[in-house]
């Protein structure tokens, strides 16, 4: 079965945008509203980002939903395309300043920034480059690989038992930051549109490897004839990612025996085990995989 992606963003009208945006700036007692004020903490349901995907920019969103702009103390409208480039390279030298730390991270910024990454990174070309013009330190570039990339996410997937939103693609619960993977694919849907493309490629199907390869006695037709051995080949015993994901996402990322999950319980680990044991002849196929939380699995070892 062809796995897809869900697309809950289309289920979100422009009106309840809209609704939820005047929704803020009534809880803050104004009819204006800046990026920044547009945030959890003031009881916004969406992001400041996927608004701004939709409607294209903050001044063209604060137009709609009958709201007004702010002025900074520069004179200088809080608007992803109208705020000058010193005052983004400002703060970013400021959050590295507070935090002693000349090289800051995504996640440090998010945390204490009075913008976005995103924003960065549309305004100065990339994370990297706006923090070179801030003339703040540049982290080695990791080389990290795609399939690094989806094995995150995959993490992410488990932890969160559905398809992951770029917000929550942070530390701690994610080793690279969504800005990470909008680099490398464009954008957050284009890595999600990547991985499955990459866990629904049936080419790169699972193949004996040569050291598995078992001697196999096999009677002939004839009794007076001697046994002789073929070789036979089997799966390999590791589990890639596209069969720990199919068998993760085919038991609704629960533990099949207890049925306890990550999404209600961080602490839940899940593991894809082998139902018939490898060591005594099972094959790495999903009707011979099953998830199971680390304890049950434990428990499972045991009894073998």
């Amino acid at each position: 079965m062809k796995f897809e992606l869900t697309n809950g963003k289309h289920k979100i009208s422009d009106l309840e945008y809209l609704n939820d945006l005047r929704k803020v700036a009534n809880h803050l007692k104004k009819n204006s509203l800046k990026m920044r004020d547009y945030c959890k903490e003031n009881g916004a349901l969406y992001s400041v980002n996927g608004v701004t995907r939709r409607f294209g920019n903050w001044t063209t969103i604060l137009e709609k939903a009958g709201l007004k702009g702010e002025d900074s103390l520069k004179g200088v409208k809080y608007g992803e395309k109208e705020i000058k480039e010193e005052v983004l390279l400002a703060d970013l030298v400021r959050v590295s300043t507070e935090l002693n730390k000349p090289n800051i991270s995504c996640s440090d910024y998010d945390r204490l920034g009075k913008y976005t990454v995103v924003t960065m990174g549309d305004r100065f070309g990339s994370w990297n480059k706006a923090k070179e013009k801030a003339k703040l330190k540049i982290t080695k570039k990791a080389d990290n690989s795609d399939e690094d990339l989806f094995n995150n996410i995959l993490e992410l997937w488990t932890l969160l038992g559905r398809q992951p939103k770029f917000g929550e693609v942070v530390s701690p619960n994610s080793k690279y930051h969504g800005a990470t993977y909008a680099r490398r694919f464009g954008s957050w849907k284009g890595a999600l549109e990547a991985f499955v493309e990459y866990i629904n490629n049936k080419e790169e199907t699972i193949v004996a490897e040569e050291a598995n390869t078992e001697l196999i006695p096999v009677t002939t037709l004839k009794a007076t004839k001697p046994k002789k051995e073929v070789k036979r080949k089997r799966t390999t015993r590791n589990i890639n990612l596209r069969l720990r994901f199919n068998v993760l996402q085919r038991d609704n990322f629960k533990c099949k025996k207890c049925g306890r999950a990550p999404a209600t319980n961080s602490k839940i680990v899940l593991h894809v085990d082998h139902i018939k044991p490898w060591s005594k002849g099972g094959e790495t196929v999903i009707e011979n995989l099953q998830s199971l939380c680390s304890k049950c699995n434990l428990g499972k070892s045991n009894l073998e």
